[in-house]
């Protein structure tokens, strides 16, 4: 009697107490580095109670291989202290992706689940808008003059000391935006459809998310947040299209690589236009493509040398023709291949190709209206923030970083409970 107890409540437990030491791993402390094997302590109970360490899901495998991946990095790294922060916040984000994926076990929880990321978005917003530095010159003036007038507060953070990164914000918000739009638009279009939405409030509280949040995307002035929303937007608007019309899977090849090779050979263009510009070192102005074009290139030999396990996590800072405080190769899927290598980049594009796949299952077969939207929404974000990690990146282990992967869990219990029978999931 006791074990099935046990058993029924272990992973709401499990999730509350990493929810309670996430000061923990958010603000790691070298003297208090055993508190990190309170998850490799939880995952064995839960071997014990449940058969097995995490929740079994389609991502496993490429989880794993990037977790090992992580290990191994760090154990090579030979200052520790240097890239704990980054080592915690991928051990935190990766058990709090099985901690969740484990408590949602019906589509009630999914959807407290999915208001609540909305809600934690919001917020990220604000307290984003709040920490963000004075713009330089450079930025729109007319967005200068609004942000000017709100004042800004020291949230003290490590890492954070001069404010939080633009790019960084913008991008998170990539991953909510969406969901708040189709939710939003979900809720206006659909109010007498309870399945989708409850409430009229419930519609104009989605829309005053999506107010707000889009609003603190304009004013970070992250060119690349702009863009990679843009061209989401405009996929997803075509993949729209192509679902109503015949030979879908001839148009859907074609629009994406049509895009995808214009992006290609637009930066393959800008490159040789100024190639005689490109020197060894960083000493173009930061913001400028020329200047991320030179961080990938002292990014490329650092791979070559380094394929199986990268240099380590946070340690592209420390490499000598790069400045500290550029904590990133301003490349996503570069900068994982840097600091990790290249089979953990393998395993970083598994993971995206299975939210695709997962996405677009839910959307073609939903058991329930509210499965399709939550599929479009979520799945929009990943896009948007895919696009976003081919001029920017939020590294591995960043305190941000954990809306990816808390994205990554709705759309995997989504997944998981579409596929069951349309009467069970609605329990």
């Amino acid at each position: 009697m006791i074990k099935q107890s046990v058993f029924k409540w272990f992973d709401a437990v499990q999730i509350a107490v990493l929810i309670t030491a996430s000061p923990f791993f958010i603000f790691p402390k070298l003297r208090l580095w055993w508190v990190l094997l309170i998850i490799p302590l939880l995952w064995a109970v839960r071997k014990i109670v449940e058969k097995q360490f995490v929740e079994p899901t389609m991502v496993n495998v490429p989880v794993f291989i990037f977790l090992i991946a992580v290990l191994i990095g760090t154990w090579r790294v030979p200052d520790f202290s240097h890239s704990l922060p980054k080592f915690a916040g991928v051990l935190f984000a990766i058990a709090f992706f099985y901690a969740i994926a484990a408590l949602l076990k019906t589509s009630t929880l999914l959807k407290w689940a999915v208001s609540l990321f909305l809600l934690g978005g919001f917020f990220f917003a604000i307290i984003g808008l709040l920490g963000m530095p004075t713009f330089k010159v450079k930025h729109l003036d007319i967005l200068m003059k609004i942000k000017d007038k709100i004042p800004r507060i020291d949230f003290g953070l490590p890492g954070a000391e001069l404010g939080f990164s633009t790019n960084a914000v913008g991008g998170t918000l990539l991953l909510v935006i969406p969901l708040f739009f189709v939710m939003g638009a979900a809720a206006w279009l659909h109010q007498k459809k309870k399945e989708i939405v409850p409430k009229t409030a419930a519609a104009v509280l989605l829309v005053f998310g999506l107010a707000v949040t889009g609003g603190v995307l304009l004013l970070t002035q992250s060119r690349g947040a702009w863009a990679s929303l843009f061209v989401s937007t405009v996929i997803i608007g075509l993949l729209l299209l192509v679902t109503m019309m015949k030979k879908k899977k001839i148009y859907v090849i074609a629009v994406t690589a049509l895009l995808v090779l214009a992006i290609i050979v637009g930066i393959g263009i800008y490159s040789m236009a100024h190639s005689d510009q490109l020197q060894p070192g960083i000493k173009q102005a930061e913001g400028t493509l020329l200047f991320r074009i030179q961080l990938w290139n002292l990014a490329l030999p650092i791979v070559k040398a380094n394929p199986w396990w990268g240099i380590g996590l946070n340690s592209f800072r420390l490499e000598p023709e790069v400045r500290y405080f550029l904590s990133s190769a301003h490349n996503q899927f570069l900068h994982v291949a840097v600091e990790l290598g290249i089979p953990a980049l393998i395993a970083y594009l598994a993971i995206l190709l299975l939210m695709a796949y997962m996405c677009a299952r839910v959307w073609k077969n939903p058991s329930a209206a509210w499965m399709r939207i939550v599929a479009l929404g979520l799945g929009w974000g990943q896009l948007a923030f895919l696009f976003f990690g081919l001029t920017d990146a939020i590294p591995p282990g960043a305190k941000v970083g954990i809306f990816f992967w808390l994205s990554l869990a709705l759309i995997t219990v989504l997944y998981r409970l579409n596929r069951r029978d349309p009467g069970q999931t609605q329990q």
